[in-house]
Parts: structure tokens; sequence; C-alpha cells
């Protein structure tokens, strides 16, 4: 499609996918990388007119010199499809099939489209084969490649792009998207290779236009024979689209949009179908009954077969310790006082340690997680640990029964919340009782047991203030760097005692921040700073000569001025002003948290996300604060030579329909930097270029959150 016609449909698709309850995901290569679900910078950048490099037409031969050469590239059907199927994607909406040319039988010009549909498991949804094409030779090629082609409508007829029948029967016809959906799924089932064709007609207000557009095709197919196109390989699909839009003056070009939108919807829908099939099928199998039967007894005589060992799991090198629960949600249909009322109950898995392990799991990518949470000894238990293992891949090593806790009270933690139908309040219960029970010895054990391979330890608020300095001062003491997750206002202050100790004691390393990361909310954060100035903690002399020592002059206070007076301009057409920074003190409450946590993550919510941190003298980074000139910044350099730094970086858009909720969107955000930070050292925080990069990465993690109904993401797993 001519521009701007290709980027103003691109949206209009994918308007029409999300109002259909499906996930939009645009496919194309930019500087070599693949990208699922392009931005409006992307899709400019691909469908604009452009002077200097090409925009290759990316099919399967030319996926890897794409990419090993950095260039930019749009798929083709065959192109579209392997990038989907390794992103996990099985439902492919676009305008008409490529296939076997006129005359193909003598030039072998046969799109790779066909041969793709019979390899790759995904299922092509598409207003039929392209007219200007030898329809009856690409239906004998589908059935060669062993490839299921069903009409999608209430006729048996083969559509042909611009018009509904191409003279040609389907060997197979659906009407609705649950049996189009079925067919996708049971050839899952039964580990079929091979992709589905579903061909949709023309809406039938496009019929009228449809005799004179293949008049059209017909004559720019006689017109490419005479003048040599028609044997100029990939040249000659676009060459005569334009020359039959050309003929038709523009009507065609309204038919392609009109089918192309259709698709989209009927994709949509056979999308949403086969998903809830999946569901349903990964429920099921993984169903845990409350009541767990006992072993069948065996007779002494009779020899018991032995157990597979377990799997040796590798050492850990990111460890994070904190609250595992079960969340029960019910929302009622009808409020109903002393009686049940009918609705719906959904059970799923949360904690705030525990959300952030998933996290960091699904972004390494590996094993190298382990979440050191207490459970119970109950059904709630047996639960939890089979759905991390099974479902999610996680490692279930780090649960543990405290034996501090008397066999009644030994419950896994479980959030009980009753809604009403709009989704608020009515009532709830949370029994975290277990968690408050755990002593610091019993997390000190588990971390003893890994300790050689740990990088960093990740804690959340959720244990008492006793345990936690344990814990701390025990990681102090081995050289454990820790991040403090302040999880909540009523928590956030548990880790002061901590700080006061380690203030006050001689094997604390000076100018070291005792906690290395922390990463609380805007009212954590406020929390957190009202604390050190109404307590003992303010009146540390070790704090306040750190403080002083960040020499913050009218340099810096000009600095700040100019910061917060900027805007941050989204493509969205929002618009963030930067002065919420100052005026809710956000960036000085950080600044003067420093002297106690070295790098402080503070989440803005829908207005981004702050980093301040001090980078060390002896970082080589040092100087590329001094040269880097991004907006949104302020680097001053300290007493000491270390360098201050204050960076906003301005939120993902997503728009507010998209939105499924926002449970688990910080814990998502704070475990993919975990992650990355365990994966890549404290020194990519310190790099201007890696923090870019770190941030970018964790806000991507929060928005698939929000756009998930669980707290993590399952797709934040196809990012690693």
């Amino acid at each position: 499609m001519p521009y701007p016609t290709n980027i103003e449909t691109t949206y209009s698709l994918e308007n029409i996918i999300r109002k259909k309850g499906a996930v939009p995901a645009t496919i194309g290569l930019l500087n070599g990388r693949v990208k699922i679900g392009l931005d409006k910078e992307n899709l400019e950048r691909l469908g604009a007119p452009r002077t200097g490099d090409t925009v290759y037409k990316v099919s399967r031969r030319d996926i890897a010199p794409v990419i090993a050469l950095g260039k930019d590239g749009g798929t083709t059907i065959s192109g579209t499809m392997i990038l989907a199927a390794l992103a996990g994607i099985r439902v492919f909406a676009t305008g008409g099939l490529g296939g076997v040319h006129r005359g193909g039988e003598i030039t072998w010009d046969v799109s790779a489209d066909l041969t793709e549909l019979g390899r790759t498991p995904v299922a092509v949804v598409a207003a039929g084969a392209k007219s200007i094409l030898d329809i009856g030779r690409t239906l004998e090629y589908l059935e060669t490649q062993g490839v299921t082609v069903a009409t999608y409508g209430e006729q048996d007829d083969f559509p042909a792009f611009f018009t509904p029948s191409s003279g040609f029967k389907s060997p197979w016809r659906v009407n609705n998207p649950t049996d189009a959906a079925k067919i996708i799924h049971m050839s899952d089932q039964l580990g079929l290779s091979g992709g589905q064709f579903f061909g949709v007609p023309i809406p039938e207000s496009h019929y009228a236009a449809g005799a004179a557009i293949q008049a059209a095709v017909d004559r720019a197919v006689r017109e490419s024979e005479e003048n040599g196109m028609s044997v100029r390989g990939k040249e000659v699909t676009p060459w005569l689209l334009n020359r039959v839009a050309e003929l038709t003056r523009g009507e065609s070009l309204k038919s392609n949009v009109a089918l192309i939108e259709n698709t989209a919807l009927v994709g949509a829908q056979i999308a949403v179908e086969l998903a809830k099939m999946s569901k349903s099928k990964s429920h099921h199998s993984t169903q845990v009954h409350p009541v767990i039967p006992p072993p069948p007894a065996t007779s002494p005589a009779q020899p018991v077969a032995p157990r597979n060992n377990p799997p040796v799991l590798p050492a850990p090198k990111l460890v994070i310790m904190g609250a595992s629960a079960i969340d029960i949600t019910s929302k009622a249909k009808q409020r109903a006082i002393e009686s049940t009322s009918p609705g719906v109950v959904d059970v799923t898995l949360g904690g705030v340690a525990r959300n952030m392990a998933e996290a960091a799991h699904r972004r390494s990518g590996g094993p190298s997680t382990m979440l050191v949470s207490p459970t119970g000894d109950d059904a709630f238990a047996t639960l939890l640990k089979q759905q991390s293992e099974v479902e999610i891949g996680m490692r279930v090593d780090g649960f543990f029964v405290p034996q501090s806790t008397e066999s009644g009270s030994r419950r896994t933690p479980v959030c009980n919340l009753v809604l009403e139908q709009n989704g608020g309040l009515i009532s709830g219960v949370a029994d975290f009782n277990i968690v408050d029970q755990v002593l610091g010895k019993e997390l000190i054990s588990r971390l003893n047991q890994v300790a050689a391979t740990v990088q960093l330890v990740a804690l959340d608020a959720n244990f008492t203030s006793a345990a936690i300095k344990e814990v701390v001062e025990h990681c102090n003491r081995r050289g454990h760097p820790v991040w403090f997750e302040p999880t909540s206002t009523a928590k956030c202050n548990r880790i002061f005692p901590t700080l006061a100790s380690l203030l006050s004691s001689d094997t604390l390393a000076s100018p070291t921040s005792p906690i290395a990361y922390a990463s609380p909310n805007t009212l954590e954060l406020a929390k957190m700073y009202e604390h050190t100035k109404e307590n003992e903690l303010a009146s540390s002399q070790r704090a306040w000569e750190r403080l002083s020592s960040f020499g913050l002059a009218a340099n810096y206070r000009t600095a700040l001025d100019q910061l917060t007076a900027r805007k941050a301009s989204l493509s969205n057409e929002r618009t963030i002003s930067l002065d919420f920074l100052s005026k809710e003190g956000i960036a000085q409450m950080a600044v003067h948290l420093l002297p106690y946590f070295q790098h402080l993550v503070v989440k803005c919510g829908d207005r981004g996300v702050l980093v301040a941190m001090v980078v060390p003298s002896s970082s080589d980074h040092v100087t590329t604060w001094k040269t880097d000139l991004s907006r949104f910044q302020i680097a001053n350099t300290t007493e000491k030579d270390e360098m201050l730094v204050l960076k906003y970086f301005p939120p993902q858009e997503i728009a507010q329909n998209e939105i499924v909720s926002t449970t688990g969107a910080g814990d998502s955000l704070v475990g993919s930097l975990i992650a990355d930070v365990t994966k890549e050292g404290t020194e990519s925080f310190w790099s201007p270029r890696q923090l870019d990069e770190l941030i970018k990465r964790a806000q991507g993690a929060a928005a698939l959150s929000l756009k998930a109904p669980t707290a993590v993401s399952t797709l934040l797993s196809r990012t690693a």
C-alpha cells in the first residue's frame, strides 16, 4: 500500500484486533533486529518513503542476511510466519496469500509462502490467494504440502482477494471462529507440523467492484507478460498491485483496505477462541485438589521401585527472599449480607518476592534465580510449588516450612478479596502470619547453602525488622550486595533498624551506603524520608557527612530547576511535565536517602521512573557521565570525585483500554532489573548506555504485566 495509507491501515488493524480481545503484534526488522510489535516510530521508519537505505522485502531466504548485515525489512507471509512461530504467535492475519504465478509451470515462479505453510505451525487468515495468480495450481501445491485449506464463510468457494469466488472450491469450510480454532488446536494436539490457511471472502459491500477490478487484474497480467515484468521474481507482485490501483483509479486500494480489515477481525476472533482452548487445557492438566491422598501402602515382601532422583540444579546467582502467597479474588454479581452470592472466583499466585522471582526467572531464561520463601504444610503450599515448577518452570528448592511456627499455624500466606462487579473492594482477609514468624537464622541457613555463587540478594519488607536486620548484616559481612524492595507504606520502614545498626558499625566501609539498591514507589519514598527526619537516624554523623560530601551547591540546584522545567512528549500526544519531581519533593527525597541506599529506583507509576545513585570515583563511567548530554538527567561531581546522578525515564506508552490489571507491574519492573544486574553486574547501572537499556527492558516488563490478567506476564519469557 502507498504511504500514508499503509500506516493508517496498520493503526486501524491493531485497533480492530484489540477491540476483539486479542493482542496485535505487527512484525518487522529494524537495524537487523527482529521486532515483534512495532510502535509509531518503527512503523513510520518502515512505511514512509525514504531516499537512503532500502527497506528489504524479507522472505525465508532473506532473514539471516538482513539480521547479519543490520538492515531494515518488511516481512512476507513466509518471513512473518517464521518470526511469529519463534515468538509463540499461532494466528497471523494478512491480505492475500502468495502462490503459483500464471505460467509458473514454465517459470517455476512459486511463492515461498506455500512451502512455509507446509512446515511452520502458524495459521494464516487471508482473503484467499491474490487474483493475479494461478489459483488452481496454488491449491494443488498447498495439497502437496499437506496444508489444511478452509474457506471461512457460508460458501465453499475459495476466495480470490478482490472477489469472493475464484471458481475453485476449498476442501473444507468453517463459518465461526470456534470451529477454526478447533482445527488449529487439534493440529497442535496431534503434533502435525505445518500451518493452516483460512480464506476469508472480501466484505459483501465490495462485491460490486470486484468484476471491474478483476478486469484490471487481467490487463495488468497481460502487460507484465508483454514488458517482461512477469519473469522478475519478487518484483512482480508489487508491480501488478500498483498497476491495478492505477487502472481502477484507487478503487482496488479501497477494496484492499476493506479485505485486510476483515481478515484482521476474523483472525482476532479465532485467536481469542484458540487462547481459551489452550488456557482450559493448561488449567485442567495442572489442577490440584485440596485433599492430597496418601500414597498406597506397600507390602514389606514386595520391593518398592526406587524414585528417580530430582534433577541437580545449578547454584543460583540471584537469591530473592520474601513472601509468596495464593491470591483468591472473588467478584460478586451482587452484594449479599450474611449470605453467599453468585460470581467468579480466580486463584492466582502472588506475593511481592514471588512476583519478582517469576519476573527475574522469565527475564533470565534459566534456573539462576532462587526464591527463598516460607510456606505452610497445607494444600495451598502444594498448589504454590506445583504451579511454580510445572507451569512456570521456576526452581522450588527455596520454599520451606518455618520450624519456629507451631504446627497448627503453618498456613501458606493467602490474600482473599471480595470485589464488586466493577472491581471495587467489598472486603478481604490477608493471612501472612507465617511470614511474621520467620527467624533471620532460618533465612541465613538457606543463603549459606548457596553463598559461593550468589551475586545479589533481593529482600522484600514482609519479614520482621529483626529478621531483615540479621539477613542484611550477614550479607554485609559476606560481601553480598542487597536489593531492598519496600513492599508497602506500612512495611517500608522495617529496614531502618538495620540501617541504624550498620551506620554505627565500624565494619561498614566509607563512603559506601549500607544498602546497594532500593526500589520504592513515590509513596514509600515519602514514608522512608519522613522516618529519617523524625527518628534518630537523621542525626547519624555518618549519614550527615555523606550527604554533605555530595556538594549540592548552586550549580546543582540550577540543574535541578532546569530538569524539572522540561516536558517529556510521548508519541500518543501525551505530555508529562517533570515539575512533579520537585513539586512533590521526589528528587529531593531521593537524594536525601542516598547515604543509606547507593542506588534508588523510584517507581513513579504512569509518570515514569527516576533513578538516583552515586557512581564511585573508581568507576571508569564517571567521565562518561560528565560528557553525556541526555535531556532528562543531572550529573553532579561530589567532593570525593564521585558522580551523583539523577536520571528520569518517561513511561512506555499503554492505551487505557489495554490495561487489564495493575497488580504486579512494579514487581515485574524490579524483577527484570535484578535479573539484569545479576547478569551484567553493578557496572551496568553506572554506564549511561547500559542503564538506559536496563530501564527500558524493565519498563517493558511492567507494561506486559499491565496487559496481563496475572501479576507477571507469560510473554516476558519471550524477551529473555
